[in-house]
């Protein structure tokens, strides 16, 4: 009978679950103490017997979850007590878990002041989604055991609201934002936090992202977008993305595209962005953001050191005289809401796939070709030079035979050929695990794989690579699975959760439906 497994939702969820999560001190950088495993009745007992010193103390998590009834007790016993939240790089914390990192947070100070320590690393992954009742598949149940299942889903809104209610001293446990893609996204997915625009807008701070090189109007408009989205912008029904939230605040400007001024005072940068929307007719708001040249110094503090105001003006004029509204923001929103979060800072082309198979020989034509495997060639694009629904000979060989082009790069998940002249590209190699270049052997020296820009990982949900594996290995979540893949010769993964299984591929072949798979690939943005 259903009734033995719909006593309680959050209880059922890890029924199945042998022991529970493990609660360990760790040496581990940024973290007192671990938590690892399944959760289960009775996790949140062990952080209340936690020595909590007078500066707090930091729980990283890596879990996959396990019972959202025990996951929102973690919520409690966090947000009562001095504990800051963590996700590193290469761990994940899903599902049940993901409640647990939302009550990160101190009291600091003699006014006891609460503020937000919870805090998201690139590599890392948290991920959420509403709870599931595991109904078994029959066709028809009792009255009794379906009023059952309803009390239980009311239960489990319940819990949700009860975080999204929890605030305190201007810290928020939940946003709108983040409690409508909860909500929304059905047990067997995941919202992952996966974009700047996603931590913004579900409030989550990001750290150990790469700064950008210097500060230029776009980076001031950067701030002041995401400023306005954390602080002015309402829940909007049927909104399922950040992007859509983003794409908004664009169109409030009344001439199509931000008009940003810069201007400096002493060792500071002063930026203006004007037209961001007002409710009133004929005015608009105007954002204003003041940056000391010192930023690079403090751009993993773990405070919100920049000052963000939002002054009301009419349209066509100039502002800054008048009274605003000032909001705090970090200096990780300097970066554009579209942005992934990827992989941890500094892991690059070189890092990833140092030990990849770089090159081979291929016989086509005078010379030859050399394959720079899961290597994208960026520039030098010949025109009329892409072709489509062709195999990798036949792309060297349409090469071979056309003047000006000593190089071409495949992507074999496409079957999309496009010829290149190496001489007017940049001479740089991005990471792309879904193709090759190949270039003739005399031009192969002058390419380089470049150094400065981190490789951003990317996983499908029910998705995996066909084929035979280059080497399988135990691995605890998705996120070990793509560290082992980032340390060896490997451009994709799979991750099998159920049997704790990683498996790398050296050249995927295009991803396909798998179900309870997780696909991981690489990508290394090129613009």
């Amino acid at each position: 009978m259903i009734s033995r497994c719909l006593v309680f939702i959050f209880s059922c969820l890890a029924a199945s679950v042998a022991r529970a999560a493990d609660v360990v001190p760790s040496n581990a950088e940024g973290c007192d103490y671990h938590l690892r495993g399944q959760i289960v009745a009775g996790d949140a007992e062990k952080l209340k017997v936690l020595p909590i010193t007078s500066q707090g103390i930091t729980l990283c998590l890596d879990s996959p979850g396990g019972s959202f009834a025990e996951g929102k007790r973690l919520f409690d016993t966090i947000w009562d007590q001095d504990i800051a939240t963590m996700v590193r790089s290469g761990e994940r914390c899903e599902s049940a878990c993901s409640l647990a990192f939302l009550g990160g947070s101190m009291r600091i100070g003699t006014a006891v002041i609460r503020f937000q320590m919870r805090s998201l690393r690139p590599g890392g992954k948290l991920g959420f989604h509403s709870p599931s009742l595991n109904l078994p598949n029959e066709n028809s149940y009792p009255a009794s055991e379906v009023q059952t299942a309803f009390a239980i889903a009311l239960k489990a809104a319940e819990s949700f609201f009860d975080i999204k209610l929890s605030e305190e001293h201007g810290v928020k446990a939940m946003t709108d934002f983040l409690y409508q893609r909860i909500l929304g996204t059905r047990p067997e997915n995941m919202f992952h936090i996966e974009t700047v625009g996603d931590a913004v807008l579900a409030n989550i701070t990001v750290t150990g992202m790469t700064p950008p090189a210097s500060i230029t109007e776009r980076e001031i408009a950067n701030v002041c977008d995401n400023a306005y989205a954390a602080n002015l912008m309402d829940g909007r029904p049927g909104y399922t993305t950040s992007a859509q939230y983003y794409e908004e605040i664009l169109a409030g400007d009344p001439d199509g595209e931000r008009k940003v001024v810069l201007t400096r005072q002493g060792e500071d940068l002063v930026g203006k962005v004007f037209n961001y929307f007002s409710a009133s007719k004929f005015s608009a708001l105007g954002c204003s953001v003041r940056i000391s040249d010192d930023w690079k110094r403090f751009w993993d503090t773990d405070y919100s050191p920049l000052s963000v105001y939002f002054e009301q003006y009419s349209v066509g004029d100039d502002f800054g005289d008048g009274v605003g509204e000032e909001f705090s923001a970090p200096y990780w929103y300097l970066l554009p809401a579209s942005q992934t979060l990827g992989t941890a800072a500094g892991r690059t082309a070189s890092a990833q796939a140092s030990n990849a198979p770089l090159s081979a020989s291929v016989s086509s034509g005078e010379g030859g070709f050399v394959r720079l495997s899961g290597y994208d060639l960026y520039g030098g694009d010949l025109p009329d030079g892409l072709l489509r629904n062709m195999g990798a000979e036949d792309c060297i060989s349409s090469c071979t035979a056309r003047s000006g082009c000593d190089a071409v790069t495949y992507d074999r998940w496409n079957r999309i050929c496009i010829q290149k002249s190496s001489g007017y590209s940049n001479g740089l190699l991005y990471l792309l695990s879904k193709a090759d270049t190949y270039v003739q052997r005399a031009a192969a020296g002058s390419l380089k794989p470049n150094v400065t820009v981190p490789v951003q990982t990317f996983t499908k949900q029910n998705k995996g690579f066909p084929g035979q594996p280059d080497e399988s290995l135990q691995a605890g979540s998705a996120g070990q699975c793509e560290t082992l893949c980032a340390e060896r010769t490997c451009l994709g993964f799979n991750w099998s959760p159920g049997a704790g299984r990683c498996d790398l591929f050296a050249r995927p072949d295009v991803y396909s439906d798998a179900a309870g798979v997780v696909a991981g690939f690489m990508v290394q943005p090129s613009q």
